[in-house]
């Protein structure tokens, strides 16, 4: 054989021609499976392109649907308008006032006989029925059939518009649909009855064909059997009642009927052909009185829009075709020319598989044709060459995969130094030991760690090492299990021995190996340091149970040595006491010098208990400035003995931090065990009110629990108020009200008293009458009180910038009087807040000044220099009140509410509130009327000059948001 070249070549020993198959040109192949894919690539776009313009037919039909039922909507609309002004007309027509006046139905007959005919027609008004107001029938006129039904529903809706006086324009349905009016007939403002209009929607189906030039009909659905004419409907249980151009919609109906078996289909349209066109069926649903009774059937002509369709997809599919030809005669000439030099290149290829290299790659060098571009003919021919040239270097590839061998066993020895270091950079003990538990190797973490050098401990037993007490028989059991095989790993903490003579906690991992030989190692032991994490540990148990700043016990662990020496109390029958305090002024202290001097105050009194205390005795800090002492074995008068000592030492001491100093005192409760209780809670409880009690006295006191202190009942109520209270001030619970105060003269709202009100956690509103008591038992009114004082200001501060000018008065507590913290507080906040002075005033009572008169008038002197007010609170209840008026700078009086309460029933109070009036008159004092509940003792106190007026019914209590404009709400 020959190639194009002219150069002779060997036949190859290769089969051409393998198991019989007959040979079929490249070329051939891929010019029919060219023509296969342009050919579904043509179908395909023929298919989507018919897909493309059906899409934009059905988007196009909708829009006519919804413009369809727009215009039928719209023309039913119009007509019941029109209906609804003619009925509108009936009482202005000649005659008919007069003879609806009358509502005599001769008179309206003979009348509105007059206007019949026109309306009937001119207007195409088909049913007129006059009703009188109690819903019988004056006078009709009907040129249509009613039925029994539609004159009870006529009943039923001249009952219903004479009731409501509101017209209503039902549809009705039957053989044909009938819009109607019904709609009240007014006179000279006055009703005369109902008057029923019916016109049929024949027009309305006319008019649509003439805007839309589409065909309608009417199709209603039938209860009882159809007519004749209709048995092509049966299956739709419906009759025709009108239809436009009826001869030949007819007959495309029963088709469509035969066609589609159920109506509901039509309702997204369908398609049908008749004769030569294309039509388009579309079921509306009429919106009638009774639902589903009566439906519009559109029938549209688009067989101009479904021909233009099939046209374009015809011309698509012929430019396919004659496109689909030329490109397989383009594609077989370019294929022709370009796989004659891959047949060359095919021909030579049998002799590279018989292994003539040389030859083969002569033989592609001679087929070579000279072009001016690469194709991938080229490619395969250098490849090919490329091959030949591969297999004949086989052997120098068997010598290159050698030299591989060779530098990956040095990788693999460079590998094994780098874990050799990384064992000895590890922060952990490695060590081997072989199957008699001796120490083989340890790494230089190891060897710094215990002080050892490996060669010190190679040979030795590896719990040896061990302190002793760790060598159990049940860890030599388990060492064994895994010199065996039976563990894979053991895990245990153990202290270790060093060589410097220290000890270290090391926790162990040993894990069984896998032996070559007897000299391989069978254990690897890998030991972490955890001496540091032990004493840390140790560190947060200590914690756990003591007050870090001071040194004692913490609240939880002093009430388990609480618990225990109860229990030895109760089993050996031994008194005991327990000293419960709180540090006097500790907050004020806190505050005027920083939390820094507040802890070395609360350290000197730790360590002052200590050298007080006897060392059976047990001290702990459980909170804040309160300290708890137990005192086992000791009667009451032992017991206060020691509280004395402690009052004593605490006494002699004194703190001076900023050049300021500040004395020590304490307030002592003194409970018995197991006299005042024989558990925990009991006994605490007693304590704490018995804290309180000294605290009442004075302060740096003690007080010891007594009988009349005994009631469990009273004691628990105090410490639930008081967790209660401390609950509430912690989460800022605590809510302030205002009530309005008015000029009686002006009837103007420009003064509130603040009032305080607590939320308890159900959501619920507590008044100050449920928890004030137990706060001035506990000692917490303070806090109460300088928290109103703060939270009242910062209130007042908000309305003033919010624009509202009006005063508030703020009340005091009986025990602010002698609380040196209060002024201090006062100017603090009325400085922050940049307040007028003169819009606050405070309320103070009787009893409050009562109690240490000097002190509450020396008191509301420096407060009044700040420019503030104040009021006399229950002004009339105590002997005293007039005394009271005489020495207490106050600037208004407020009648006791007990004296206006019942004024206008009341006699006596009339008298005493005119006396009382007349002394406050005398002193110069305004006046407040309190507990003004009604009209009637409003006007009896503007009768006697009072001033200001307060009460339920000038304005109950309520957040500052509710007397104020909304848009200012936010800032409250």
């Amino acid at each position: 054989m020959e190639n194009s070249s002219g150069i002779k070549l060997e036949k190859a020993p290769v089969v051409s021609n393998p198991k019989g198959r007959r040979f079929r040109s490249l070329r051939w192949k891929i010019s029919l499976s060219s023509s296969m894919i342009l050919l579904a690539v043509v179908m395909l776009f023929c298919f989507v392109s018919y897909l493309g313009l059906m899409a934009n037919f059905d988007n196009q039909r909708e829009v006519e649907y919804h413009r369809y039922s727009r215009e039928v909507n719209s023309l039913i609309k119009n007509t019941s308008q029109n209906l609804y002004q003619l009925a509108e007309m009936i009482p202005f027509l000649d005659g008919m006032k007069k003879a609806l006046l009358t509502n005599d139905g001769e008179s309206i007959s003979k009348v509105f006989d007059l206007h019949w005919a026109l309306l009937q027609f001119h207007n195409g008004v088909e049913f007129v029925h006059f009703y009188n107001p109690q819903n019988q029938l004056n006078a009709s006129w009907d040129s249509l059939d009613t039925h029994m039904d539609g004159n009870i529903l006529l009943s039923t809706w001249v009952s219903h518009v004479n009731q409501s006086e509101r017209p209503i324009n039902p549809l009705l349905c039957r053989e044909s649909c009938i819009q109607y009016i019904v709609a009240p007939l007014l006179v000279e403002g006055k009703k005369v009855g109902v008057v029923v209009m019916g016109i049929s929607l024949a027009d309305v189906f006319l008019a649509f064909k003439r805007i839309a030039g589409a065909d309608i009909g009417l199709l209603i659905k039938e209860q009882n059997s159809l007519l004749q004419n209709d048995f092509d409907f049966l299956r739709w249980n419906i009759h025709i009642s009108a239809l436009t151009n009826k001869e030949k919609n007819l007959e495309v109906l029963k088709k469509v009927a035969r066609i589609y078996p159920e109506m509901t289909v039509l309702h997204n349209g369908a398609q049908i052909r008749w004769s030569d066109q294309y039509l388009q069926i579309k079921l509306f649903p009429l919106d009638s009185y009774e639902p589903d009774k009566a439906h519009l059937i559109v029938m549209t002509d688009v067989t101009a829009a479904v021909k233009n369709i099939h046209d374009s997809i015809w011309k698509i599919a012929l430019i396919g075709l004659l496109g689909l030809i030329f490109a397989e005669i383009l594609l077989f000439l370019i294929f022709t020319r370009l796989l004659a030099k891959l047949k060359d290149v095919v021909f030579v290829l049998p002799l590279l598989a018989n292994g003539q290299f040389e030859r083969f790659r002569l033989s592609v060098a001679s087929t070579d044709r000279v072009q001016r571009f690469r194709d991938e003919v080229d490619t395969l021919s250098e490849a090919a060459v490329s091959l030949s040239l591969q297999l004949e270097k086989l052997e120098q590839e068997v010598s290159t995969r050698t030299t591989m061998l060779i530098e990956q066993k040095n990788e693999l020895g460079r590998e094994r130094d780098f874990v050799e270091n990384l064992l000895d950079t590890a922060q952990a003990i490695v060590l081997t030991q072989n199957s008699e538990g001796r120490i083989m190797s340890l790494n230089a973490y190891g060897e710094m760690l215990m002080r050892y050098t490996e060669g010190e401990l190679q040979g030795k037993s590896f719990l040896n090492i061990l302190i002793p007490e760790y060598e159990s028989q049940d860890l030599l059991t388990r060492f064994k299990e895994i010199h065996s095989g039976q563990r894979m790993q053991l895990r245990h903490e153990a202290i270790t021995h060093c060589k410097d003579g220290t000890t270290r906690h090391v926790a162990w991992l040993h894990s069984h190996l896998g032996r070559q030989s007897e000299d391989d190692p069978s254990i690897l032991s890998v030991g972490l340091d955890v001496t540091e994490y032990k004493r840390v540990e140790g560190h947060l148990a200590w914690l756990a149970d003591h007050d870090p700043l001071t040194n004692l016990f913490n609240r939880r662990r002093f009430s388990e040595e609480l618990e225990q020496v109860l229990s030895r109390a109760e089993r050996y029958r031994h008194p005991g006491a327990l000293l419960f305090f709180d540090l006097d002024r500790f907050k004020y202290i806190n505050d005027t010098s920083g939390h820094q001097a507040g802890d070395t105050l609360l350290k000197m009194v730790a360590s002052m208990l200590a050298q007080t205390i006897r060392a059976d005795d047990i001290t702990g800090r459980l909170g804040g400035d309160e300290f708890a002492i137990i005192l086992p074995e000791i009667n009451a008068n032992g017991a206060i003995e020691v509280a004395k000592k402690v009052l004593d030492q605490l006494g002699h001491a004194q703190l001076t931090i900023n050049n300021r100093t500040h004395k020590i005192s304490a307030s002592i409760g003194i409970a018995l065990f197991p006299e005042h209780g024989a558990n925990i809670h009991d006994l605490l409880a007693a304590a704490d009110l018995a804290m309180y009690q000294a605290k009442a006295m004075g302060r740096n006191a003690w007080y010891l629990f007594s009988d009349k202190d005994r009631s469990r009942e009273r004691i628990h109520t105090l410490v639930y108020w008081k967790e209660k209270i401390e609950y509430s001030h912690l989460h800022d619970n605590f809510m302030l009200y205002l009530q309005p105060i008015m000029q009686v003269k002006t009837k103007e709202i420009s003064h509130y008293e603040v009032l305080l009100r607590m939320q308890d956690k159900d959501g619920s509103v507590l008044s100050p009458g449920e928890f004030i008591p137990a706060a001035e038992h506990t000692g917490l009114i303070h806090a109460i009180d300088h928290m109103v004082l703060r939270k009242a200001i910062a209130q007042v501060a908000k309305i003033y910038q919010a624009g509202f000018k009006v005063s508030f008065s703020i009340n005091l507590s009986a025990h602010a009087f002698n609380d040196p913290e209060l002024l201090p507080i006062l100017k603090e906040e009325l400085t922050s807040q940049d307040m007028d002075p003169a819009c606050v005033m405070f309320e103070i009572t009787e009893t409050a000044a009562l109690e240490d008169l000097p002190g509450a008038r020396g008191l509301m002197i420096e407060i009044k220099e700040l420019g503030c007010g104040f009021v006399l609170d229950d002004f009339g209840v105590g002997f005293s009140s007039f005394y009271y008026l005489r020495e207490l700078p106050v600037d208004v009086v407020k009648i006791d509410g007990s004296f206006i309460r019942n004024l206008s029933e009341s006699s006596d109070d009339l008298i005493l509130v005119n006396a009382l009036c007349s002394v406050a008159r005398g002193f110069g004092k305004k006046i407040t009327a309190e507990f003004v509940e009604s009209a009637e003792i409003l006007s009896l106190i503007e009768k006697m000059d009072i001033d200001y007026a307060q009460g339920y019914y000038i304005g109950k209590p309520a957040p500052a948001t509710e007397f104020f404009t909304e848009h200012e709400s936010d800032s409250f």
